[in-house]
């Protein structure tokens, strides 16, 4: 059986992040650069042969137009994207870029008139269900096995079903996505526990 995990890459570690920090073992999301991925699904397929996918974004310029506070953000998230795929590469995990992260204007604030400018990461929704329904429609696999709470990806999972695809949903514990769950051929969850083994498995 062809098994293709397809991930959501920023916000599966920013949610495994959450649970890093709710355990006291980061201090903050952008600590997580690094997390034994293939443990957790091989944990939960055992003996299966797993292609897994991490959907993120292109490389990221380093701004030394907008001040210092985005130029050191900016080259942060550089230094830790890199860390990223490092980590993902030895663990035989594809990196597929997708999506960009832009530099948005920030409303003004009422007190000081100044005008913040944050990152927002776009295009990688699109760019994952693109990559589910081609492969479904090529018939390049039989199972789905979807690491993403993002509803948007519905039309895809039910495309992908209705090519006869088996859909599986996996999301971390009491963070599960119910509508994704009434449309997905069946469900799996990551616990707290297997986060926290995944991390020290790479980090200790």
């Amino acid at each position: 059986m062809r098994n293709i995990v397809y991930v959501d890459g920023q916000n599966f570690l920013y949610k495994a992040a959450e649970i890093l920090i709710k355990k006291g073992m980061i201090g903050d999301k952008q600590e997580l650069t690094a997390l034994d991925i293939r443990f957790l699904f091989e944990n939960i397929f055992p003996e299966e042969d797993l292609r897994i996918r991490f959907f993120g974004v292109t490389k990221i310029k380093r701004r030394y137009d907008l001040g210092e506070e985005i130029l050191n953000k900016s080259v942060r998230f550089s230094d830790n994207l890199r860390r990223v795929r490092n980590s993902l590469n030895s663990q035989r995990i594809d990196y597929v870029e997708v999506g960009k992260l832009k530099i948005r204007d920030s409303d003004v604030c009422k007190n000081c008139g100044r005008k913040d400018y944050r990152f927002q990461e776009k295009g990688v929704d699109v760019g994952l269900a693109v990559g589910i329904v081609r492969d479904a429609l090529k018939d390049e696999v039989d199972r789905i096995i979807l690491a993403s709470s993002d509803t948007d990806l519905i039309p895809a999972v039910l495309l992908a079903k209705n090519e006869g695809k088996d859909v599986i949903y996996v999301g971390f514990d009491d963070r599960l996505t119910q509508a994704l769950v009434a449309k997905s051929s069946s469900t799996q969850v990551i616990r707290d526990t297997e986060v926290v083994e995944a991390y020290k498995r790479k980090n200790h």
